[in-house]
């Protein structure tokens, strides 16, 4: 997790770009709009919202506007990804892109839009871990359980918010890490997928932190393992993957913020310094420090680079697996 004054460097340091380009924040007009509109294309309620309505807040101050939050779930997220690739380009609309979002091009090649060629990234605010999670009453009760019960000749039945998401994708590549099988379950959306789990319908789910914060305070469940660098002060008791000798496995629920392609540049400066101070403000860090969020502020290069890289990583799960987004 990069440290407040490695994040506050960062900006500064991008925020001082921008302006020697001339795009100062101030100047520029941005969206001539009442409010500026997020579109989240996940059901609401999840890890997104938390996101979307803490930082829109912070940043509507800098803005001079309200952010206005509008889930547009369905299709894998691309109903409101393509909603945002067809809105005017003027800065009056952006979208919360997650991993789903990049897996979507994966598993849906005929989409009516391309992330590279009707987008421009704003910038990449950090992420979440993901922690494996099996119910309070399961028969696992250690992340070597998990093991053996994925390699058993039953294998393992995971849960996932649908087909396509990072809870989908995390718990396949473990399976294949361990050679064992498993059966995926999918359901509309996370919280479905949670009372699977607490009914023992599933054995296996992989929520963020976020999620598993919440959930383990109920007692229902065990959080067996975490894919942070280092163990979460709200959950002590709970390893990391590298503790168990899993260095290598270490998915992300990350967010990046993106606007339709020809988005004036000084409109994209305007919103990458509102929302990057947003994430650097003292509350919100607190706040999402505790829900074991990891600030990690990302340019538009950066944005675009690992957009690609998460794109290849997943892909290969996808293939390596034959998942259809019909599953």
């Amino acid at each position: 997790m990069h440290t407040p004054g490695k994040i506050a460097a960062r900006l500064a340091l991008l925020i001082t770009a921008g302006c020697a380009a001339g795009t100062s924040a101030h100047a520029a007009e941005g969206c001539a709009a009442p409010y500026i509109k997020m579109i989240i294309p996940n059901p609401a309620g999840g890890v997104g919202d938390i996101i979307g309505r803490a930082l829109g807040e912070k940043a509507s101050a800098y803005l001079g506007k309200p952010v206005v939050i509008e889930n547009r779930a369905g299709a894998t997220t691309t109903i409101g990804t393509d909603m945002v690739a067809k809105a005017p380009a003027d800065g009056c609309t952006i979208l919360s892109l997650t991993a789903s979002g990049v897996v979507a091009s994966t598993l849906l090649p005929k989409l009516p839009y391309d992330l590279q060629r009707d987008f421009v990234p704003i910038l990449g605010i950090g992420s979440f871990p993901m922690v494996a999670t099996v119910s309070a009453g399961s028969k696992i009760q250690s992340f070597a359980d998990l093991e053996k019960a994925a390699k058993s000749s039953q294998g393992l039945v995971y849960a996932s918010g649908g087909v396509g998401t990072l809870a989908h994708l995390s718990a396949a590549r473990l399976i294949n890490d361990w050679s064992g099988t498993g059966l995926h379950v999918p359901y509309r959306g996370n919280a479905d997928a949670t009372q699977a789990l607490l009914g023992n319908q599933v054995q296996l789910f992989f929520p963020s932190s976020a999620e598993a914060i919440s959930l383990a305070a109920t007692g229902k469940v065990r959080l067996l393992a975490i894919t942070s660098d280092k163990r979460l002060t709200s959950l002590p008791d709970v390893p990391t993957m590298s503790e168990l000798g899993f260095g290598n496995f270490n998915p992300r629920l990350w967010y990046a913020f993106l606007a339709p392609a020809n988005t004036p540049p000084e409109t994209v400066a305007r919103l990458h310094d509102a929302f990057a101070k947003a994430v650097m403000d003292k509350s919100v860090q607190q706040r999402f420090s505790e829900l074991g969020f990891a600030a990690d502020l990302k340019d538009p290069a950066a944005v675009t680079a690992f957009m690609k890289s998460e794109a290849e990583r997943w892909g290969k799960v996808i293939k390596d697996n034959n998942i259809q987004a019909s599953q």
